[in-house]
């Protein structure tokens, strides 16, 4: 198998809880060679709540430092990746990522209920960005942020029925049926024939 086959297409940016055995599965169920992000620099990191995971982020440097890292590995990548996918804190730190030109060379990034992002609304990524907001946030109304990126020109949409985390099995958001339709939509994006292929 050449290198060019074992580059990664995807970058996928995980939220506080880090590189898991969810994780695993769910590029496994997307079938493509990917670049795992995390906040942690050893893999296997396990928190018991969700709190925990936030501290240990918050130590680690919080959103900025994350930014900084997810910007690292696009340069080092650059070549091979055409997709982002990233959730919450990774999400949130995409978005500060990419408004830098190495992100050009992306097709889609799909950030999901990424909550800083109401931080930093003037962001204008140079890559086609999707915004996937839960409906239910403990810290601010979705709903009011998702209408104002929607004004700002930006593809945000909000997930009715659902609560933060609801891609993410550690979490108190979690929802089954929710992951599973995105899952769908996530592998028809990446397997998508190519415009070239199909000229």
């Amino acid at each position: 198998m050449s290198a060019e086959a074992l580059a990664p297409v995807v970058m996928l940016v995980t939220d506080v809880f880090g590189h898991t055995p969810a994780v695993d599965a769910m590029l496994r169920t997307l079938n493509v060679q990917a670049v795992i992000v995390s906040p942690f620099d050893e893999a296997g990191f396990h928190f018991d709540t969700e709190p925990d995971a936030y501290q240990s982020f918050v130590v680690n440097g919080g959103v900025a430092a994350y930014a900084r890292k997810v910007r690292d590995i696009q340069q080092r990548y650059q070549s091979s990746l055409r997709y982002i996918i990233a959730f919450s804190a990774g999400a949130s730190a995409v978005w500060m990522a990419s408004a830098h030109t190495e992100f050009a060379g992306i097709q889609q990034a799909v950030l999901f209920y990424g909550s800083r992002i109401r931080d930093a609304r003037n962001v204008r990524p140079v890559c086609p960005t999707r915004l996937v907001f839960a409906e239910q946030e403990v810290a601010f109304k979705p709903a009011e942020l998702v209408a104002d990126l929607y004004k700002r020109g930006h593809q945000a949409e909000l997930i009715r029925g659902t609560s933060h985390g609801f891609m993410n099995v550690y979490s108190a958001g979690s929802c089954v049926k929710t992951q599973d339709r995105f899952l769908q939509e996530l592998h028809q994006l990446i397997h998508q024939p190519a415009l070239d292929d199909a000229a």
